[in-house]
């Protein structure tokens, strides 16, 4: 037998006793569940989802990026200048740089998601700022918030991000309620964009643009009536230059007629219906009217067509110019277009050629009642013209201001003039003329005061005072004296005569003077007649009617050089006759 321990047996527990392993615990090994979801993550999870569904809702409300080009950038800052459609805020600028060529400044702006759609071809932007201009002040709440650029949507459906800024806000939005209208106008005058456009004095719309038009080498001026009073232009309305200061002179005195303080700056325009117009349907937008040049021009009657006349002047006429006005009988009917001389090799003298147009339908009912017997279709304006010549139609250049002395050209119809007439067929008809009419008062004026001052008063004076004085020396030669004398004094009075022909329409008070003055010199030609017959008479008293014959002759001069004078110094006494003479019982106490 073995001396080694028996092993246990099986169902009997080891002897801790009997091994040191068997004092300690067999170790259980655990393993660690890595699925186990710990609290602390959920912090972060949250805060994960937060920030995504913040920066997915930033990415949603985002709109383009677009830019914008400018000539300056004043106003302009990044992350505070802000974009505005209709005074709401649409977006705002992130960035201000240059372009390549640095010529021009580019802002960068941020639209909002909900405003994407002013990204298109057709959107205008513009910068608002404080401006003052003929068309009025705009912008003034930029001084206390700042510059913002604003915007007036497009309707295009082509996307845009690059866009060129206006420099100035247009004058007319898309959609703003009105129509719009276009004037054929000659010239642009004083008016410019924004010019007011006025109705009855009211202003109801603005000047939009003006272009030039070159097939009819004149402008379209556009013109915007605002709502609801674009329904009052219809299609008989005028429209005309409403801008300056209307000055006209008649026999009620000085008329001053302007629109507004506005359009004497900014000029203007006015419209309104023809005296005795009937009720027009409204104009559709687009049409077109013309632009007169003033109130008096735009609701004269249908003018009709022109008849082109041409009048020849044997003598010019200073100031006569184009322009001026053709008048039958006091009516205005048609104007000068222009003034040429000319030499006539039949006369050998220099005629002074006027060109006119003039406008027979002016004469309404009067043209029809005497063209009345006229058969078969209505006869032509040359034919009209032709029987008024027949009938003694002359033209005339007068004087038809008594302040500025501006001529005109008056069709008249004389009584006492040789029978003519004129070929109706010619394209433009020749119409006999007559010398300077009576009623240029200026010119017959200067013409009797260069006479009267040619008389050498002095002189006549003088010769008969020495013959006079040599009549006792020389009695033989006193007859032939008396004769040249007296041929002098008819001479004077044939001056006098033709004097008085010529201002037989001026002032009473200048007549009476002028006939005063006949009445003393033919009292001295009978004197010296009577002189003259008793001279060989022995007894004849002549140094008494020589004596009385150089009083007459002084006093006449007397007279005729204080008229010749006075004229000088007064020449209106020829329009409006001398004033009466000052009662000496109302002079002032201190002249008395």
């Amino acid at each position: 037998m073995s001396d080694s321990p028996a092993p246990p047996s099986p169902g009997t527990a080891p002897d801790a006793s009997s091994s040191p392993a068997a004092a300690f615990p067999r170790p259980v090994i655990v393993r660690a569940n890595r699925l186990r979801f710990s609290l602390v993550w959920i912090v972060p999870l949250v805060a994960l989802l937060v920030g995504g569904g913040l920066v997915l809702r930033a990415l949603l409300q985002t709109g383009p990026l677009i830019t914008l080009s400018f000539r300056s950038a004043e106003g302009l800052e990044p992350g505070r200048t802000e974009v505005r459609y209709k005074e709401v805020v649409v977006g705002r600028v992130t960035q201000v740089g240059f372009s390549p060529d640095r010529a021009r400044v580019v802002a960068t702006v941020r639209l909002n998601k909900s405003a994407a759609g002013l990204a298109v071809a057709d959107s205008q932007f513009w910068v608002v700022r404080p401006r003052i201009s003929t068309a009025g002040v705009s912008g003034l709440s930029t001084l206390f918030s700042g510059a913002y650029i604003d915007t007036d949507a497009g309707e295009s459906d082509q996307d845009k991000v690059h866009f060129a800024g206006l420099e100035a806000p247009p004058f007319v939005l898309r959609g703003e309620p009105g129509r719009r209208f276009v004037l054929d106008a000659s010239d642009l005058g004083s008016l410019e964009v924004g010019s007011p456009v006025y109705y009855r004095r009211t202003r109801v719309g603005r000047v939009v643009g003006y272009a030039l038009d070159a097939q009819r080498d004149g402008l379209d001026v556009q013109v915007l009536i605002e709502a609801p009073n674009d329904g009052l232009v219809t299609t008989q309305t005028r429209f005309w230059n409403a801008g300056g200061v209307d000055l006209s002179v008649s026999a009620s005195g000085l008329s001053i007629n302007t629109e507004s303080i506005a359009a004497l700056v900014a000029g203007g325009i006015a419209f309104g219906s023809a005296p005795g117009s009937s009720k027009a349907p409204p104009a559709p937008a687009g049409q077109r009217f013309v632009l007169y040049g003033d109130r008096k021009a735009a609701l004269a009657p249908p003018d009709g067509p022109a008849q082109r006349i041409r009048m020849r002047f044997a003598t010019g006429f200073r100031g006569l110019s184009a322009g001026a006005s053709v008048e039958l009988l006091g009516l205005e009917i048609g104007t000068v277009r222009s003034t040429a001389m000319e030499y006539d090799p039949r006369t050998q003298a220099f005629v002074l050629q006027v060109l006119a147009d003039i406008y027979p339908a002016r004469l309404g009912d009067a043209r029809r009642a005497f063209m009345a017997p006229a058969a078969g279709p209505a006869p032509s304006d040359a034919v009209f013209i032709q029987r008024l010549v027949e009938r003694g139609l002359r033209a005339q250049i007068k004087s038809g201001n008594l302040l500025t002395g501006q001529p005109r050209v008056a069709l008249e119809l004389q009584a006492r003039v040789p029978k003519t007439t004129l070929d109706a067929a010619l394209p433009v008809l020749l119409i006999p003329t007559l010398g300077a009419g009576s009623g240029d008062l200026q010119q017959q004026t200067s013409e009797i005061l260069e006479r009267i001052a040619s008389i050498r008063f002095e002189q006549i004076g003088a010769d008969l005072e020495r013959t006079l004085k040599n009549t006792g020396e020389s009695s033989a030669a006193l007859p032939d004296t008396l004769k040249n004398t007296n041929a002098a004094i008819a001479v004077l009075q044939q001056t006098l005569a033709s004097a008085n022909a010529a201002i037989q329409q001026l002032s009473p008070q200048a007549q009476q003077a002028l006939v005063e003055t006949q009445g003393a010199l033919k009292s001295l030609r009978v004197t010296l007649d009577g002189v003259d017959r008793n001279i060989a008479q022995p007894d004849a008293p002549l140094q008494r009617d020589a004596s009385r014959a150089l009083s007459e002759l002084q006093r006449a001069a007397r007279a005729l050089r204080v008229l010749g004078d006075y004229l000088q110094q007064h020449p209106e006494t020829l329009l409006r006759g001398k004033p009466a003479d000052a009662d000496i019982g109302t002079a002032p106490e201190g002249r008395r």
